[in-house]
């Protein structure tokens, strides 16, 4: 037997590894050990299941406001798969994953070229027309992939010129979760378009990536066109949004609240992403 994905080794450990067969063991290691195939999805290989790509994992679920303890409880199921099929000998040992202690290290963004080069490529040689257009929005509304995918045309407010997330002002899906982002010029004929006489509950892109796993094996291969590693993701985008922001000058509460954050530490990994903000009030003195 030959092990190359995630979801073939997820799938040999839960036949074959006792406390993941059988009660709450197994119930809660296929809550953690889902986290990591909601995010990077089955086919990702398991032999580049590294410590930057669980760097990356790990930033994406405190993005979503998971504590550090739950995120190293994901990271030691990721690390038990792994190293259950490794002691069979079925895929080469692994590297031991740091836990974390603090909010610790940089995080990848793309630069609006490079976004610009994501959407061309998209449809030329990929012929792609709706991943180029969902990875603008992605990237200048700093929405997540889940949250896209949902998005309704009720939710896109041409009047107001803004995109209501998490339900709308007076109608939310959960309390706490609402909030509203502007439409940036660079989306706003596309968005028009996309909900032009359509009815309200139709999904901007749900239709079309109905499986998310499609959605992240095509950006994976324009990912890799446009020169990028295994370390940008489709998530990559929200943190360029982010970036981006900072690098503008928007205050870090301004930032936290278009981007959902739930803590103020999360939005402050993004001040500390590029010293231009830092080097330009120097130059102020």
């Amino acid at each position: 037997m030959e092990i190359k994905t995630w979801g073939q080794a997820l799938e040999y450990t839960f036949k074959t590894r006792h406390s993941w067969r059988h009660g709450n063991g197994a119930k809660t290691a296929a809550i953690n050990a889902g986290h990591f195939t909601r995010i990077r999805g089955l086919s990702f290989p398991v032999g580049r299941i590294t410590q930057p790509i669980i760097n990356e994992v790990s930033v994406e679920l405190e993005d979503e406001g998971k504590s550090d303890a739950t995120i190293n409880r994901i990271v030691s199921a990721v690390s038990t798969v792994l190293n259950h099929c490794a002691f069979d000998g079925l895929i080469a040992t692994p590297a031991k994953f740091r836990r974390r202690k603090e909010h610790e290290g940089r995080i990848n963004f793309y630069t609006k070229e490079e976004v610009t080069r994501l959407s061309h490529a998209a449809v030329d040689p990929f012929m792609r027309e709706d991943a180029a257009e969902i990875i603008k929005v992605a990237a200048y509304t700093g929405m997540r992939q889940g949250e896209l995918l949902k998005l309704k045309a009720k939710d896109v407010d041409l009047g107001l010129n803004v995109i209501h997330v998490g339900g709308r002002p007076d109608v939310q899906t959960k309390a706490g979760n609402y909030r509203s982002i502007p439409i940036h010029t660079h989306i706003a004929s596309l968005l028009e378009r996309r909900i032009d006489n359509v009815g309200s509950n139709v999904r901007v892109f749900g239709d079309e990536w109905s499986d998310k796993d499609q959605l992240l094996r095509v950006f994976k291969k324009v990912n890799k066109y446009i020169g990028k590693d295994e370390t940008y993701v489709f998530h990559t985008l929200r943190h360029s949004f982010g970036t981006w922001c900072a690098e503008a000058g928007v205050p870090i509460r301004t930032i936290m609240d278009l981007m959902g954050h739930k803590r103020i530490e999360t939005t402050l990994r993004y001040a500390k992403t590029t010293d231009k903000a830092r080097t330009e009030a120097l130059n102020l003195i």
